[in-house]
């Protein structure tokens, strides 16, 4: 899986359980259909969510903290208090 996080992973891999399950009994069953389309658009939200995290965590390093504030300070307006 993607990420370390076991947690996610055992998720994810319990919901392609589910959908696996669901493509093999769902036939013309709309209620079934439906349950399986909210699955499959479950898991790949959670998929994106977490590639969101690990590009967000990139970004936030700590080693760039203080260039981050550096530019706060920068562009702050000493007006302003």
């Amino acid at each position: 899986m993607i990420s370390d996080n076991i947690s996610l992973d055992k998720l994810i891999a319990d919901i392609d359980q589910q959908i696996e399950v669901l493509t093999a009994i769902a036939g013309e069953s709309a209620i079934l259909q439906e349950q399986l389309r909210i699955l499959q658009e479950s898991r790949e939200a959670l998929i994106n969510q977490d590639l969101e995290l690990e590009r967000l965590l990139e970004l936030l390093d700590q080693d760039n903290i203080p260039e981050f504030t550096t530019i706060i300070e920068t562009n702050r307006d000493p007006n302003s208090e």
